[in-house]
Protein backbone atom coordinates (compact mmCIF):
# COMPACT_ATOMS: atom_id res chain seq x y z
CA UNK A 1 0.00 0.00 0.00
CA UNK A 2 1.37 3.40 -0.94
CA UNK A 3 1.33 6.42 1.33
CA UNK A 4 -1.44 8.04 -0.74
CA UNK A 5 -3.57 4.88 -0.58
CA UNK A 6 -3.08 4.70 3.19
CA UNK A 7 -4.22 8.31 3.62
CA UNK A 8 -7.25 7.79 1.37
CA UNK A 9 -8.17 4.66 3.34
CA UNK A 10 -8.10 6.63 6.59
CA UNK A 11 -10.28 9.39 5.11
CA UNK A 12 -12.81 6.85 3.80
CA UNK A 13 -12.98 5.17 7.20
CA UNK A 14 -13.50 8.59 8.83
CA UNK A 15 -16.36 9.44 6.46
CA UNK A 16 -18.06 6.07 7.01
CA UNK A 17 -17.81 6.31 10.79
CA UNK A 18 -18.98 9.94 10.80
CA UNK A 19 -21.92 9.11 8.53
CA UNK A 20 -23.09 6.21 10.69
CA UNK A 21 -22.60 8.20 13.90
CA UNK A 22 -24.46 11.27 12.65
CA UNK A 23 -27.31 9.14 11.26
CA UNK A 24 -27.66 7.52 14.68
CA UNK A 25 -27.78 10.94 16.35
CA UNK A 26 -30.56 12.23 14.10
CA UNK A 27 -32.55 9.00 13.87
CA UNK A 28 -32.12 7.63 17.36
CA UNK A 29 -30.85 10.25 19.77
CA UNK A 30 -32.91 13.26 18.72
CA UNK A 31 -36.09 11.76 20.19
CA UNK A 32 -34.14 11.26 23.41
CA UNK A 33 -33.05 14.90 23.31
CA UNK A 34 -36.70 15.94 22.95
CA UNK A 35 -37.73 13.76 25.89
CA UNK A 36 -35.00 15.24 28.09
CA UNK A 37 -36.02 18.78 27.15
CA UNK A 38 -39.67 17.97 27.87
CA UNK A 39 -38.82 16.50 31.27
CA UNK A 40 -36.91 19.68 32.16
CA UNK A 41 -40.07 21.66 31.41
CA UNK A 42 -42.20 19.32 33.54
CA UNK A 43 -39.64 19.54 36.33
CA UNK A 44 -39.95 23.34 36.33
CA UNK A 45 -43.75 23.25 36.76
CA UNK A 46 -45.47 23.69 40.10
CA UNK A 47 -46.68 20.39 41.50
CA UNK A 48 -50.33 21.44 41.11
CA UNK A 49 -49.81 22.21 37.39
CA UNK A 50 -48.15 18.85 36.82
CA UNK A 51 -50.77 16.97 38.81
CA UNK A 52 -53.55 18.53 36.69
CA UNK A 53 -51.79 17.35 33.52
CA UNK A 54 -51.41 13.85 34.97
CA UNK A 55 -55.07 13.70 36.00
CA UNK A 56 -56.14 14.65 32.46
CA UNK A 57 -53.78 12.05 30.98
CA UNK A 58 -55.01 9.30 33.32
CA UNK A 59 -58.53 9.65 31.90
CA UNK A 60 -57.59 7.14 29.18
CA UNK A 61 -56.85 4.59 31.92
CA UNK A 62 -60.29 4.93 33.49
CA UNK A 63 -59.46 7.55 36.13
CA UNK A 64 -61.80 10.48 36.77
CA UNK A 65 -61.05 13.89 38.25
CA UNK A 66 -62.29 14.59 41.77
CA UNK A 67 -65.43 16.70 41.80
CA UNK A 68 -65.61 19.95 43.73
CA UNK A 69 -68.12 18.34 46.12
CA UNK A 70 -65.76 15.45 46.82
CA UNK A 71 -62.86 17.85 47.36
CA UNK A 72 -64.91 20.03 49.72
CA UNK A 73 -65.97 17.01 51.73
CA UNK A 74 -62.39 15.74 51.99
CA UNK A 75 -60.63 19.04 52.61
CA UNK A 76 -57.10 20.03 51.62
CA UNK A 77 -54.41 17.43 50.98
CA UNK A 78 -53.07 15.23 48.22
CA UNK A 79 -54.80 15.08 44.86
CA UNK A 80 -57.48 12.40 44.49
CA UNK A 81 -58.65 10.60 41.36
CA UNK A 82 -61.40 8.01 41.13
CA UNK A 83 -61.64 4.75 39.21
CA UNK A 84 -64.73 2.55 39.39
CA UNK A 85 -66.00 4.87 42.10
CA UNK A 86 -63.04 4.21 44.42
CA UNK A 87 -60.51 6.91 45.40
CA UNK A 88 -56.82 6.80 44.44
CA UNK A 89 -54.12 9.09 45.86
CA UNK A 90 -51.95 10.96 43.35
CA UNK A 91 -48.63 12.53 44.34
CA UNK A 92 -46.03 14.30 42.18
CA UNK A 93 -42.33 14.25 43.12
CA UNK A 94 -40.66 17.17 41.31
CA UNK A 95 -37.07 17.46 40.10
CA UNK A 96 -35.04 15.75 37.37
CA UNK A 97 -32.66 14.51 40.04
CA UNK A 98 -35.38 13.07 42.27
CA UNK A 99 -35.15 9.32 42.91
CA UNK A 100 -38.17 7.39 44.18
CA UNK A 101 -36.78 4.79 46.58
CA UNK A 102 -38.26 1.61 47.98
CA UNK A 103 -38.57 3.23 51.42
CA UNK A 104 -40.54 6.20 50.06
CA UNK A 105 -42.92 3.88 48.18
CA UNK A 106 -43.48 1.77 51.30
CA UNK A 107 -44.25 4.94 53.29
CA UNK A 108 -46.64 6.15 50.57
CA UNK A 109 -48.34 2.73 50.48
CA UNK A 110 -48.97 2.92 54.24
CA UNK A 111 -50.48 6.39 53.82
CA UNK A 112 -52.77 5.04 51.09
CA UNK A 113 -54.02 2.30 53.41
CA UNK A 114 -54.56 4.74 56.27
CA UNK A 115 -56.70 6.94 54.02
CA UNK A 116 -58.72 3.87 52.89
CA UNK A 117 -57.89 4.50 49.22
CA UNK A 118 -57.92 1.75 46.60
CA UNK A 119 -54.38 2.59 45.50
CA UNK A 120 -51.93 5.34 44.70
CA UNK A 121 -50.04 6.85 41.78
CA UNK A 122 -46.56 8.36 42.13
CA UNK A 123 -45.17 10.41 39.20
CA UNK A 124 -41.78 12.06 38.86
CA UNK A 125 -39.67 13.58 36.05
CA UNK A 126 -36.73 11.86 37.77
CA UNK A 127 -36.46 8.10 38.07
CA UNK A 128 -37.74 5.18 40.10
CA UNK A 129 -35.35 2.66 41.60
CA UNK A 130 -35.95 -0.91 40.32
CA UNK A 131 -36.40 -2.12 43.92
CA UNK A 132 -39.09 0.51 44.50
CA UNK A 133 -41.34 -1.07 41.87
CA UNK A 134 -41.62 -4.13 44.09
CA UNK A 135 -42.50 -2.25 47.26
CA UNK A 136 -46.24 -1.64 46.86
CA UNK A 137 -48.67 -3.83 44.95
CA UNK A 138 -51.33 -1.10 45.02
CA UNK A 139 -49.01 1.73 43.93
CA UNK A 140 -48.42 2.68 40.28
CA UNK A 141 -45.08 4.38 39.54
CA UNK A 142 -44.55 6.64 36.51
CA UNK A 143 -41.14 8.22 35.85
CA UNK A 144 -38.92 9.82 33.22
CA UNK A 145 -39.69 8.87 29.62
CA UNK A 146 -42.92 7.11 30.63
CA UNK A 147 -44.17 10.35 32.26
CA UNK A 148 -43.30 12.35 29.14
CA UNK A 149 -45.20 9.91 26.92
CA UNK A 150 -48.17 10.22 29.29
CA UNK A 151 -48.48 14.03 29.55
CA UNK A 152 -46.40 15.31 26.62
CA UNK A 153 -49.29 15.16 24.09
CA UNK A 154 -51.33 17.48 26.36
CA UNK A 155 -48.84 20.37 26.16
CA UNK A 156 -49.49 23.19 23.67
CA UNK A 157 -47.87 23.30 20.22
CA UNK A 158 -45.66 26.24 21.23
CA UNK A 159 -44.02 24.11 23.93
CA UNK A 160 -43.39 21.27 21.48
CA UNK A 161 -41.88 23.76 19.02
CA UNK A 162 -39.49 25.02 21.70
CA UNK A 163 -38.55 21.43 22.57
CA UNK A 164 -37.91 20.54 18.91
CA UNK A 165 -35.68 23.60 18.48
CA UNK A 166 -33.65 22.68 21.55
CA UNK A 167 -33.32 19.05 20.38
CA UNK A 168 -32.11 20.13 16.93
CA UNK A 169 -29.47 22.38 18.51
CA UNK A 170 -28.21 19.48 20.65
CA UNK A 171 -28.19 17.17 17.61
CA UNK A 172 -26.14 19.70 15.63
CA UNK A 173 -23.59 20.02 18.45
CA UNK A 174 -23.39 16.24 18.78
CA UNK A 175 -22.96 15.89 15.00
CA UNK A 176 -20.08 18.36 15.03
CA UNK A 177 -18.39 16.40 17.80
CA UNK A 178 -18.93 13.14 15.90
CA UNK A 179 -17.43 14.59 12.72
CA UNK A 180 -14.39 15.94 14.56
CA UNK A 181 -13.73 12.69 16.43
CA UNK A 182 -14.25 10.54 13.32
CA UNK A 183 -11.93 12.77 11.25
CA UNK A 184 -9.19 12.65 13.86
CA UNK A 185 -9.54 8.87 14.15
CA UNK A 186 -9.48 8.42 10.36
CA UNK A 187 -6.34 10.51 10.00
CA UNK A 188 -4.69 8.54 12.80
CA UNK A 189 -5.56 5.28 11.03
CA UNK A 190 -4.23 6.68 7.74
CA UNK A 191 -0.98 7.73 9.40
CA UNK A 192 -0.63 4.30 11.00
CA UNK A 193 -1.15 2.60 7.63
CA UNK A 194 1.44 4.88 6.07
CA UNK A 195 4.08 3.39 8.38
CA UNK A 196 3.62 0.06 6.58
CA UNK A 197 3.37 1.61 3.11
CA UNK A 198 6.07 0.65 0.56
CA UNK A 199 7.65 3.55 -1.37
CA UNK A 200 7.77 1.59 -4.65
CA UNK A 201 6.42 -1.66 -6.00
CA UNK A 202 9.19 -3.59 -7.85
CA UNK A 203 7.16 -6.74 -8.22
CA UNK A 204 9.76 -8.69 -6.17
CA UNK A 205 8.99 -10.18 -2.75
CA UNK A 206 10.75 -8.72 0.26
CA UNK A 207 13.61 -10.86 1.50
CA UNK A 208 15.67 -11.25 4.63
CA UNK A 209 14.95 -9.78 8.05
CA UNK A 210 12.46 -7.19 6.71
CA UNK A 211 10.18 -9.88 5.29
CA UNK A 212 10.27 -11.69 8.63
CA UNK A 213 9.42 -8.49 10.50
CA UNK A 214 6.53 -7.80 8.11
CA UNK A 215 4.79 -11.05 8.95
CA UNK A 216 5.56 -11.20 12.67
CA UNK A 217 2.74 -8.81 13.80
CA UNK A 218 0.11 -11.00 12.12
CA UNK A 219 1.27 -14.07 14.07
CA UNK A 220 1.35 -12.13 17.33
CA UNK A 221 -2.09 -10.69 16.69
CA UNK A 222 -3.53 -14.13 15.98
CA UNK A 223 -1.94 -15.65 19.09
CA UNK A 224 -3.20 -12.89 21.38
CA UNK A 225 -6.73 -12.56 20.01
CA UNK A 226 -9.17 -12.11 22.88
CA UNK A 227 -12.12 -14.49 23.24
CA UNK A 228 -15.53 -13.23 22.25
CA UNK A 229 -17.33 -11.33 25.02
CA UNK A 230 -20.50 -12.90 26.43
CA UNK A 231 -23.82 -11.43 25.36
CA UNK A 232 -25.00 -8.55 27.54
CA UNK A 233 -28.07 -9.21 29.72
CA UNK A 234 -31.37 -7.76 28.54
CA UNK A 235 -32.53 -4.45 29.97
CA UNK A 236 -35.95 -4.08 31.60
CA UNK A 237 -37.43 -2.44 28.48
CA UNK A 238 -36.03 -5.24 26.28
CA UNK A 239 -37.52 -7.87 28.60
CA UNK A 240 -40.84 -5.99 28.51
CA UNK A 241 -40.97 -6.15 24.68
CA UNK A 242 -39.87 -9.80 24.59
CA UNK A 243 -42.55 -10.86 27.10
CA UNK A 244 -45.31 -9.22 25.03
CA UNK A 245 -44.12 -11.06 21.91
CA UNK A 246 -43.85 -14.45 23.61
CA UNK A 247 -47.12 -14.23 25.56
CA UNK A 248 -48.96 -13.26 22.35
CA UNK A 249 -47.64 -16.47 20.73
CA UNK A 250 -48.94 -18.78 23.49
CA UNK A 251 -51.86 -20.88 22.13
CA UNK A 252 -55.16 -19.55 23.39
CA UNK A 253 -53.90 -15.94 23.76
CA UNK A 254 -55.33 -13.18 21.57
CA UNK A 255 -52.92 -10.37 22.53
CA UNK A 256 -50.97 -8.90 25.44
CA UNK A 257 -50.01 -5.39 26.46
CA UNK A 258 -48.54 -3.56 29.46
CA UNK A 259 -51.34 -1.52 31.02
CA UNK A 260 -48.84 -0.19 33.60
CA UNK A 261 -45.15 -0.71 34.30
CA UNK A 262 -46.01 -3.54 36.70
CA UNK A 263 -49.17 -5.05 35.15
CA UNK A 264 -49.38 -7.11 31.93
CA UNK A 265 -52.91 -7.38 30.52
CA UNK A 266 -53.48 -10.68 28.67
CA UNK A 267 -56.57 -11.15 26.45
CA UNK A 268 -57.49 -14.84 26.20
CA UNK A 269 -59.29 -16.72 23.43
CA UNK A 270 -59.22 -20.05 25.27
CA UNK A 271 -58.40 -19.93 29.02
CA UNK A 272 -58.16 -23.73 29.14
CA UNK A 273 -55.24 -23.79 26.70
CA UNK A 274 -53.61 -20.54 27.84
CA UNK A 275 -53.63 -21.60 31.47
CA UNK A 276 -51.60 -20.19 34.35
CA UNK A 277 -48.78 -22.71 33.87
CA UNK A 278 -48.31 -21.80 30.18
CA UNK A 279 -48.22 -18.07 30.94
CA UNK A 280 -45.91 -18.39 33.94
CA UNK A 281 -43.52 -20.56 31.90
CA UNK A 282 -42.86 -17.45 29.80
CA UNK A 283 -42.68 -15.00 32.71
CA UNK A 284 -40.20 -17.09 34.72
CA UNK A 285 -37.59 -16.79 31.96
CA UNK A 286 -37.19 -13.05 32.63
CA UNK A 287 -35.42 -12.18 35.87
CA UNK A 288 -36.35 -8.47 36.03
CA UNK A 289 -40.10 -8.82 35.34
CA UNK A 290 -41.01 -12.35 36.46
CA UNK A 291 -42.84 -10.95 39.52
CA UNK A 292 -45.11 -8.65 37.45
CA UNK A 293 -48.87 -9.06 37.78
CA UNK A 294 -50.87 -10.67 34.99
CA UNK A 295 -54.40 -9.39 34.42
CA UNK A 296 -56.22 -12.22 32.61
CA UNK A 297 -59.14 -11.01 30.46
CA UNK A 298 -61.45 -13.78 29.23
CA UNK A 299 -63.15 -13.92 25.81
CA UNK A 300 -65.99 -11.50 25.11
CA UNK A 301 -69.23 -12.78 26.58
CA UNK A 302 -67.54 -15.34 28.82
CA UNK A 303 -68.80 -15.80 32.39
CA UNK A 304 -65.30 -16.10 33.79
CA UNK A 305 -64.36 -12.80 35.50
CA UNK A 306 -61.10 -10.94 35.15
CA UNK A 307 -58.37 -12.61 37.22
CA UNK A 308 -55.01 -11.45 38.51
CA UNK A 309 -52.09 -13.84 38.98
CA UNK A 310 -48.46 -13.41 39.94
CA UNK A 311 -45.94 -16.08 38.86
CA UNK A 312 -43.19 -15.10 41.32
CA UNK A 313 -43.03 -13.19 44.56
CA UNK A 314 -40.98 -10.04 44.89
Amino acid sequence: MTAAAALITGIVIALLVAGIWIAYIWKGRQSRFQTQAGLRILSGMRWRELSNLVVDALADSGFERETSEQQSARGAGDVRVYRDGRPWVLTCRQGLGHVVTRASVEEFSRAVRIEHAAGGVVVTPGRVEPQARQAGANVELVDGEELWKLVGPLLPASVHSEIATHARARALRASGTALAVATASGLAIGYALMQFATPTDTGEPLAGPRATATHRPARVANSTAAPAAPAAPMSEDEEREAIVREIAQVPGVDKALWSTRSTLQVFLNDPKIANDAALCAVMMRYDLLRSSRLQLQGPAGADRPVRFIQCAVY
